[in-house]
C-alpha cells in the first residue's frame, strides 16, 4: 500500500547491519537502489561475504575479472571502518581463464591485508581447486599469522591440488579462539605444532585431512590449556607418496568438553589429560577401506590384528570422564572386541560418567563381546542405542566365548533403541543378556531391517521371521518389571 510505512527502514542501524550479515555482499551492494536511505548502507556493514557463486549464473562461467573488481571496489569505497568477517568462497572450476595462482599473486593477500588493516576479527578463505595443475604452493602473509584482532581464522584448501601452505617462523595469535584447518598440506609438522601452541586462548580447534611431508617427526601435538572443542578428520585417500598423514597425535586438554575424531586406526593418539570431556564422537576405521597409498603403514597384517585391539582400549582409556559416547564405526566396535585376552585380563578403564552410549555394530561375536565389555564398565550408563551395520570384516573368533554367562547388573540402563533387526540367533542371545541385567529398563524400542528384497516370497518369509523373532523375545526373562517393548 502506498499508505503504508516502511517500518523495514526505520529499524535501528544494528538490527539492519545483523540482517545483512546473512547476505552475499553482491545483494547486499544492491540494497542501495531501494531508496536514499539505503544508498550507502552497503558501506557500513562489517560483515562482508563474497562467493563467486553470486556471480555464475546457471550455465554460464564467468571472467575472473568480474568479481575481483567488485571485491576491490567494495574494499575501497567503503571506507575505512572496521570490519569483522571476512568471508571468501572461490570455487577455481567456474572460471575459464584464471587459475588460483592468479588470484592468490594478484588479489588475495591483498584482501587479506586490507582487512587485517580494518582490525577483521573472522577470516575465512574457502578455495576449492580444480585440477588443471599439480601442485600449489600457498605463502600468506606474516601479519595473518601475527594479527593480534583476529578471533577466528579458517583456511579451507578443498580440492584436487596440493596446497601446500608455508607457514612464517614466528606466530602470535593471542586473542584467536577458533582455529580450522582443511585439506592442508605442509612440508613441516613443527609449523602446526607451533600454530596451534600461538594461540594462547584457542577454544575450538578443527583439523581436517592435514598431509604432511614425509620425515622423521610425524607427531601432531596439540597442547592447549583453554580448548573446549576439538574435530579431527582424516579419511580420504591420499595419492602423493612425498606426503603422509600424522602417526602419533598427543592432547593434552584439561577443559576440552567435546571431541570428534574420525580417522584411521594407523594413527596412534596419546590422550593424556581430558579430565573435562562431555561428549565424544569417534569412528575408527582400517586404512584398507580406501587402500591409502603412499602412506608408510609400516605394520604388517599380524602385528595389526596384535596393537590395532590395544590402541584402541588405549584410545578408550583416554576418553574415561566422557559422559556422552558414540562410535559410528562398526570397525572400531568389532576390532576391540577381537581381543578376548586383552579385554578380559587387563584392568579396565572405568567409564563411571558415562551416561549415553551409542554404537553401530554388526552383531558378531567380537562386536557383541566389545559392547558387554562398554556395558560392563559403564555402571552409570541409562541409554543404549545399537545400529545394526555390516561392517565388512570377517568375524575372526566365531566360536570365541561372549561372556554372556556372567552377570552384568546394570542399576541405571533405562532406554534401549536397537535399529535394523535381522532376527538373528546372536540378537536374540545379546537381548537375553540385557533382560537379565537390567534391572530398571523401562522401554525398548525395535526396528527391523527393511533393506531386504521386494520378492513377494522373501518378504512373507521375513514378516514370519520377525513374528518368530517377536515371540522368542516375549519368552525371555527379564529383571525389570516396568519394561514396555516397542516395534516399530
Amino acid at each position: 500500500m502506498d499508505n503504508e510505512a516502511d517500518r523495514f527502514s526505520n529499524l535501528p542501524e544494528a538490527l539492519i547491519h545483523h540482517i545483512l550479515s546473512f547476505l552475499d555482499m553482491k545483494c547486499v551492494v544492491q540494497t542501495s537502489i531501494l531508496s536514499r536511505r539505503w544508498r550507502y548502507v552497503w558501506t557500513t556493514v562489517s560483515t562482508l561475504v563474497f562467493s563467486v557463486n553470486a556471480f555464475v549464473s546457471p550455465g554460464t562461467v564467468l571472467q575472473m575479472n568480474k568479481f575481483t573488481r567488485f571485491i576491490d571496489k567494495v574494499l575501497l569505497l567503503r571506507g575505512i571502518s572496521d570490519i569483522k568477517k571476512f568471508h571468501l568462497r572461490w570455487v577455481d572450476n567456474l572460471f575459464d581463464t584464471c587459475t588460483v595462482r592468479e588470484l592468490l599473486k594478484e588479489h588475495l593477500n591483498t584482501w587479506i591485508l586490507v582487512s587485517l588493516s580494518r582490525s577483521v576479527q573472522e577470516l575465512l578463505i574457502q578455495i576449492d581447486t580444480a585440477a588443471n595443475y599439480h601442485y600449489l604452493e600457498i605463502r600468506f602473509p606474516h601479519c595473518l599469522f601475527n594479527s593480534q584482532s583476529l578471533r577466528k581464522l579458517v583456511l579451507d584448501l578443498t580440492g584436487e591440488v596440493q596446497s601446500c601452505v608455508l607457514l612464517p617462523n614466528s606466530i602470535d595469535l593471542p586473542r584467536l579462539k577458533f582455529l580450522s584447518l582443511s585439506s592442508f598440506y605442509t612440508q613441516d609438522v613443527n609449523s602446526i605444532n607451533k600454530l596451534i601452541s600461538s594461540c594462547p586462548v584457542l577454544e575450538s580447534l578443527v583439523l581436517r585431512e592435514i598431509w604432511i611431508e614425509s620425515g622423521n617427526d610425524m607427531s601432531i601435538s596439540i597442547e592447549s590449556p583453554e580448548l573446549k572443542h576439538l574435530e579431527i578428520v582424516s579419511e580420504s585417500e591420499l595419492h602423493e607418496p612425498e606426503y603422509q598423514t600424522a602417526k602419533t597425535i598427543r592432547l593434552s586438554t584439561p577443559k576440552l568438553i567435546s571431541f570428534v575424531c574420525s580417522a584411521y586406526m594407523v594413527q596412534e593418539y596419546c590422550l593424556e589429560n581430558l579430565s573435562s570431556l562431555v561428549t565424544a564422537t569417534i569412528q575408527m576405521t582400517l586404512e584398507g577401506s580406501l587402500h591409502l597409498e603412499g602412506v608408510d603403514l609400516e605394520l604388517s597384517v599380524k602385528e595389526k590384528n596384535r596393537a590395532y585391539p590395544k590402541r584402541m582400549r588405549e584410545f578408550l582409556k583416554g576418553l574415561h570422564n566422557v559422559e556422552e559416547l558414540t562410535v559410528p564405526s562398526p570397525d572400531f566396535v568389532q576390532v576391540l572386541g577381537g581381543s578376548p585376552s586383552l579385554i578380559e585380563v587387563q584392568p579396565s578403564p572405568q567409564f563411571y560418567n558415562l551416561r549415553r552410549l551409542k554404537l553401530e555394530t554388526s552383531f558378531t561375536r567380537c562386536c557383541l563381546r566389545a559392547t558387554i565389555y562398554l556395558l560392563k564398565t559403564s555402571p552409570s550408563v541409562e541409554y543404549l542405542f545399537l545400529a545394526r551395520y555390516e561392517s565388512g570384516l570377517l568375524d575372526i573368533d566365531a566360536d570365541g566365548e561372549l561372556g554372556l554367562a556372567l552377570s552384568c547388573l546394570m542399576f541405571h540402563l533405562k532406554h534401549v533403541e536397537i535399529r535394523n533387526v535381522q532376527g538373528c540367533e546372536n540378537e536374540l542371545k545379546f537381548l537375553e543378556f540385557l533382560l537379565k541385567n537390567a534391572v530398571v529398563l523401562e522401554n525398548m524400542v525395535m526396528s527391523f531391517d527393511t533393506t531386504s528384497s521386494r520378492d513377494t516370497t522373501t518378504s512373507a518369509d521375513r514378516r514370519k521371521l520377525m513374528k518368530t523373532y517377536k515371540e522368542r523375545l516375549r519368552t525371555l526373562p527379564r529383571a525389570s518389571l516396568s519394561l514396555t517393548t516397542i516395534f516399530l
